[in-house]
């Protein structure tokens, strides 16, 4: 695992020193250059597989081929027996250097050989080409801009504003975060600064950029199979995929939140492994509603795991903001990032490695959205005036709870929905904002300035696309494709990586994704059942309780501290002279939002976040143009009140 960065044209050491330095979080082990008149490439290392010979740049036999990469090369090993036997000569034990001979022995193809997570850059000094390459299923960033001829790349973009501190505001990623909750390749926040989507390949050459796909999620054949042989066959899936992500130099732990995902993961590893490491997160105190750490408890218990506890205290850790937004370099709404920030910090002073659950709720139909649609065929066969007039106006009057329950706020977002099509309900709920905040949420001036004010263009392209026949296969391919690269694992890379953690995802396997995803949906989701394949091998290794138990979801108090220690904070920060100066939202819906949740009428917790994650980018990057974090608090950010107390 690593962090990289380069540029092509003539060597600017001092440059390349630069934007390698400022990824040192994501490896504090070693670095590593390599510069020509053509190329220069950069990287920052954390060891974890061949911690001898295992340094980057590497290069092939006639040094015509270097190779920086950050990521894991699971089938690495089979890759190396495969290369040798086809006369490659190897002189270290890496996974990464299986990508140079593996692009020696099949050009722009070697990617099809590549089983992993990776963000890859490549120089082929013979044809005088840049290749960078993320991942299938985009557990790995990668960053670049074009400027005056030549190519920066990264895996952060903090990086490649070493080499141009423009930071020119991209106005349709700011309609598309408050309609999605995240922005889609090839766009992000900066006008002059893309990303390289999942299972894409960009190729340089003669100062032309070509980003073409190489891979595409779409199961090749549906599953035709009895459901029993469907079990076993995933059982043996997961084992192998398990087999994979273990492999590794240092020992691997595991996130274990007591969710179905974590702890069929911890129970397989444990099959393969005699002592496991796993580690849990809480809160005590008046934050008790949001813990799971009874659960985690129970299946270490009886799997049998070595196992840790962080209890934090109910405090809100507000000052951590600026470091959060600054891993991230874009506003992201996730309110737990604190959280797994503080979880991810705990656990590196055990492990190097960790193994999460991130993609079984995408894969498996995990969320109660999925389930919505059930529910609202039902609904739908209730009389109009019962909805409409008894059902629908009781939620709507009834206080949304921010002490970890969330039934009353999925009633009224489902009901907001019930009266449409299956598509267009699920669109609705979907969507970070309702539509009467959407349309007024982002300002007047920047959504005229877009070609797509609404923000939804991604949602509804494949929502509504007619080129998959099954409502539940265009809602796995949003998952697949956007809400998983996009928002989930866009944040574990960033929290863990800011720690120099390297968190594995198994179910993000590509194979294992495609496996899944070729089942029928009524395997994976049966009535109301969520994760039904999933479960029945989980029943195998794991206690009833554990498997039936109703989805809680990994949360964080954030809607209730925004009602009590950061209700100051909040005020002052989203006041409206402070919204105005900014110049990206419209005041009154921010206004309405935060007056709406503190009288506990509506929980808007992760909808304030994302404000307040945006508004903070905003203020940080844009108006006092942060180039690094040294000496640079909460208390230097426009709006965060004088004389409160920042726990």
């Amino acid at each position: 695992m690593c962090g990289i960065a380069g540029f092509t044209g003539a060597p600017k050491p001092a440059l390349l020193a630069e934007m390698c330095n400022s990824l040192m979080h994501r490896g504090p082990d070693e670095g590593g250059q390599h510069e020509t008149e053509d190329v220069s490439l950069s990287m920052r290392r954390l060891a974890i597989i061949d911690l001898a010979t295992g340094q980057q740049p590497i290069f092939n036999e006639t040094r015509d081929i270097w190779v920086v990469f950050n990521g894991e090369i699971y089938n690495y090993e089979s890759l190396m027996q495969s290369l040798k036997e086809a006369g490659h000569q190897f002189r270290t034990n890496s996974d990464t250097e299986t990508i140079v001979h593996a692009y020696e022995e099949y050009g722009l193809d070697f990617v099809e050989h590549l089983q992993g997570m990776y963000g890859i850059a490549l120089w082929d000094d013979r044809l005088k080409r840049l290749v960078l390459v993320r991942d299938r299923i985009g557990e790995k960033p990668l960053f670049y801009s074009e400027e005056a001829g030549e190519l920066y790349f990264a895996s952060e973009i903090k990086a490649i504003f070493k080499a141009t501190n423009k930071r020119p505001v991209n106005h349709q990623a700011v309609c598309d975060f408050f309609a999605a909750g995240y922005v889609t390749q090839p766009k992000t926040f900066y006008d002059n600064i893309r990303k390289l989507g999942p299972g894409q390949m960009a190729i340089y050459q003669d100062s032309r950029l070509t980003v073409r796909e190489y891979w595409k999620h779409d199961p090749a054949s549906r599953y035709t199979g009895s459901f029993d042989d469907a079990v076993d066959e995933l059982d043996n899936k997961l084992m192998d995929t398990m087999r994979l992500c273990l492999k590794s130099d240092v020992e691997v732990g595991a996130f274990l939140s007591g969710g179905v995902d974590s702890s069929l993961i911890v129970a397989q590893m444990k099959r393969l492994s005699a002592e496991i490491q796993t580690f849990s997160v809480g809160y005590g105190s008046e934050a008790l509603g949001f813990n799971e750490l009874k659960h985690a408890k129970v299946v270490s218990d009886h799997v049998g795991t070595r196992h840790h506890e962080l209890i934090l205290d109910a405090s809100s850790n507000i000052r951590m903001l600026p470091k959060i937004i600054w891993h991230y370099d874009e506003p992201h709404g996730e309110p737990t990032s604190m959280l797994v920030y503080l979880l991810c910090q705990y656990v590196q002073k055990s492990v190097k490695v960790a193994l999460s659950g991130t993609g079984g709720d995408e894969i498996f139909f995990g969320y109660p959205r999925h389930a919505g649609l059930h529910y609202l065929r039902r609904y739908q066969r209730v009389p109009k005036f019962i909805r409409t007039q008894i059902i629908e106006r009781i939620a709507e009057s009834l206080p949304e709870s921010t002490r970890g329950g969330n039934f009353i706020k999925r009633v009224k977002r489902f009901v907001s929905g019930a009266a449409k099509p299956p598509e267009e309900a699920y669109l609705t709920w979907v969507k970070l904002l309702s539509p009467e905040l959407q349309d007024q949420m982002v300002a007047e001036d920047i959504r005229r300035s877009v070609d797509d004010p609404a923000g939804d263009e991604f949602l509804r392209r494949i929502l509504l696309s007619k080129e998959r026949s099954g409502l539940m296969d265009r809602i796995c391919e949003l998952d697949v494709g956007g809400y998983l690269p996009e928002y989930q694992l866009g944040y574990m890379d960033r929290m863990s990586m800011a720690n120099s953690l390297e968190v594995r995802a198994p179910l993000c396997d590509y194979k294992l994704v495609n496996y899944a995803t070729s089942l029928p949906a009524e395997m994976r989701l049966k009535g109301t059942r969520s994760k039904h394949i999933f479960k029945e091998v989980a029943k195998r290794y794991l206690p009833e309780s554990i498997v039936e138990r109703k989805k809680v979801g990994f949360d964080s108090p954030i809607g209730q501290w925004l009602k009590g220690e950061l209700k100051g904070f909040s005020e002052s920060f989203l006041a409206r002279n402070q919204i105005e100066k900014s110049g990206l939202l419209n005041p009154d819906a921010v206004g309405q939002m935060l007056s709406e949740h503190q009288s506990g009428q509506r929980n808007y917790a992760l909808q304030l976040w994302s404000v307040i994650a945006m508004e903070a980018w905003y203020r940080m990057y844009i108006e006092d143009d942060l180039t690094s974090l040294d000496g640079y608090s909460i208390s230097d950010i426009r709006g965060v009140p004088s004389g409160v107390e920042l726990v």
